[in-house]
């Protein structure tokens, strides 16, 4: 009888979570660049709900949520950084809705896009509050994309800055700090984008 316990074979789902995490770049620390994110967020309170999950308090009744996302490049490697805000919504309602952009850096102008009639129907909320477009429209951001599905909504942000270049060759970090307008900008939209939302899919 041997008297060695033997490993369970791993599963599909754990090999494909190993395939995942050799994927990253070499030289990426999960959660570092949140903690440059968390010293640009002051005086606003912030807290760690788990690794890689940096909560911004602004308002005792808003949460904002910001993770990591990397994207490699030859010998170097981007890790941006996402804001959202979330909550409830009837669980019929299913939709992805989009920013386009147009115009110059200056004179950016910008609209929603969604294929799905449940998506049309966010856009007319937006629509009605120009101030959502006109704080987007001043903000710089890669990409921005509100979702409803499941009985949840979703509104997340990526912006230009807040994100880091990490290069191998020459070794070098080079973080993007937000800059205090920008960071007005951004924190407002989601605030905004989040009161629309809870007006329009509070559950009874």
């Amino acid at each position: 009888m041997s008297h060695y316990v033997t490993s369970p074979k791993p599963s599909l789902l754990q090999r494909l979570g190993g395939l995942t995490k050799k994927r990253l770049p070499t030289g990426y620390q999960a959660g570092l660049t949140l903690n440059r994110i968390e010293r640009d967020m002051a005086p606003y309170p912030c807290e760690w709900r788990a690794p890689g999950v940096l909560l911004i308090l602004p308002q005792p009744s808003l949460t904002i949520d910001v993770t990591e996302r990397v994207r490699k490049l030859f010998l170097a490697f981007i890790v941006y950084s996402r804001f959202s805000v979330s909550g409830f919504c009837d669980e019929n309602l299913n939709a992805k809705i989009v920013v386009k952009t147009r115009g110059s850096v200056r004179k950016k102008h910008i609209h929603f896009v969604s294929k799905q009639p449940d998506g049309q129907k966010v856009i007319g909320w937006l629509n009605a509050y120009p101030i959502i477009r006109e704080t987007l429209e001043e903000l710089d951001f890669n990409s921005f994309q509100i979702t409803l599905s499941h009985g949840h909504w979703r509104c997340e942000i990526e912006p230009f800055t807040a994100s880091e270049l990490v290069s191998r060759v020459p070794a070098t970090r080079r973080y993007l700090k937000i800059a205090p307008t920008q960071r007005y900008r951004l924190l407002s939209s989601l605030q905004l984008i989040n009161q629309l939302m809870e007006k329009h899919t509070a559950t009874h």
